[in-house]
């Protein structure tokens, strides 16, 4: 009796350790799998931005123009969806502005004559600091679109 005693057991504890060996094996790979079906999709992340003066801003001491962005930073995830509505508030008779950046994969340049808007829609496919800016107004016209790696 002894000898099947041993046997049962050992029978018992090899069958316990394949039952761990395959849960260790299983349970990482559907956790990984759950990890892929739950990646970060993207969200719409809307913007309103139009152009705005430095007060008290000396152009002719200076030599550089007043114009500036409402927004310095325009935060995103990479995937996000980014609409940006860019007004011009200059009456008629006053400056044309732009909506620029010329890092890649993000050409763009939109161009808003005075008291126009225009909506800029783009995808943030890559992360990264990019700088964008006022084609008309340098170097004071400028801000930073800040596209950033969504956490795990």
């Amino acid at each position: 009796m002894k000898d099947t005693s041993k046997i049962t057991i050992i029978a018992c504890i090899s069958i316990a350790a394949i039952i761990i060996a395959v849960i260790a094996i299983t349970v990482p790979m559907k956790n990984t799998q759950e990890n892929v079906q739950t990646a970060y999709a993207g969200v719409k992340r809307e913007y309103w931005l139009f152009n705005s003066d430095v007060p008290l801003f000396n152009e002719t001491k200076t030599g550089m123009p007043h114009d500036a962005f409402s927004m310095p930073v325009i935060s995103a995830l990479k995937g996000d969806t980014i609409v940006i509505h860019f007004f011009n508030t200059e009456e008629s008779t006053g400056d044309h502005h732009s909506f620029t950046i010329w890092d890649k994969p993000y050409n763009i340049n939109v161009e808003v004559s005075p008291g126009e808007n225009k909506t800029i829609t783009f995808v943030a496919t890559t992360a990264g600091v990019f700088t964008y800016y006022c084609t008309f107004h340098q170097p004071t016209m400028r801000g930073q679109l800040i596209v950033e790696l969504p956490n795990p």
